[in-house]
């Protein structure tokens, strides 16, 4: 109802275009809500005597300040989380596949990524080809330590669909392949290490997936 505090607001939201500018934006709206709120009354009541003149106007510029009083610290509230949300955002998507652990293990190394676990050949030059083994977390069911005839192994388990009840559920697949690992105490540090990993990455994701409805909730109000 308050005309020009709701265009210092958008004002406020759309001049922000990184993720810090974000952050900022939202602790600019976080204040400039709470101020609203403090002043609605003052400054409603007297807009409303000098765009409508008399008792008329009186009464009208305090009744919108008393709603003020409520609706201007809420909304600042929402615009606080919505730019820190898209802060957020906009630093797990820009900042791309980081790498979370590194392992040595005889011959090969283990490259645990925020998207992906990677296990490559050892060696002075180290590039694509050298990749043995790429499973990413969208396609990952679980990662455990397997003991075959005494060796020691991390057996990445792969995700397969089970639609025979007509629904689509993701359960382990026949693709389960074992990596040698020269001790049981490396072996279960990896399966914690890519578990971990694994549940980072579909933490960000449902973050990202709640940013994305919430935005699509303000556009259609």
């Amino acid at each position: 109802m308050d005309n020009r505090h709701q265009s210092e607001r958008e004002y406020i939201r759309y001049h922000a275009a990184t993720s810090g500018e974000h952050l900022v934006a939202g602790i600019h709206g976080l204040a400039h809500g709470i101020i609203g709120g403090l002043t609605s009354v003052i400054t409603s009541t007297v807009e409303g005597v000098k765009t409508e003149g008399g008792v008329s106007g009186f009464i009208s510029g305090l009744g919108k300040g008393l709603v003020g009083t409520v609706t201007k610290p809420v909304a600042g509230a929402l615009d606080f989380a919505s730019e820190t949300a898209q802060a957020v955002r906009d630093t797990a998507t820009l900042s791309g596949p980081s790498f979370i652990a590194v392992e040595n293990i005889d011959s090969y190394c283990v490259l645990i990524s925020s998207k992906a676990v990677y296990f490559l050949k050892s060696g002075d030059y180290v590039d694509r080809e050298a990749i043995f083994l790429e499973v990413k977390y969208d396609d990952l069911y679980h990662c455990l330590v397997s003991k075959d005839h005494g060796k020691v192994y991390v057996q990445v388990t792969k995700k397969a669909v089970n639609s025979s009840s007509g629904v689509s559920i993701p359960g382990p697949s026949h693709q389960k392949p074992m990596v040698h690992v020269k001790s049981e105490g490396l072996a279960v540090k990896l399966s914690q290490e890519i578990n971990y990993a694994k549940s980072l990455y579909y933490e960000q994701q449902l973050m990202l997936r709640l940013t994305e409805n919430q935005e699509r909730l303000e556009l259609d109000s």
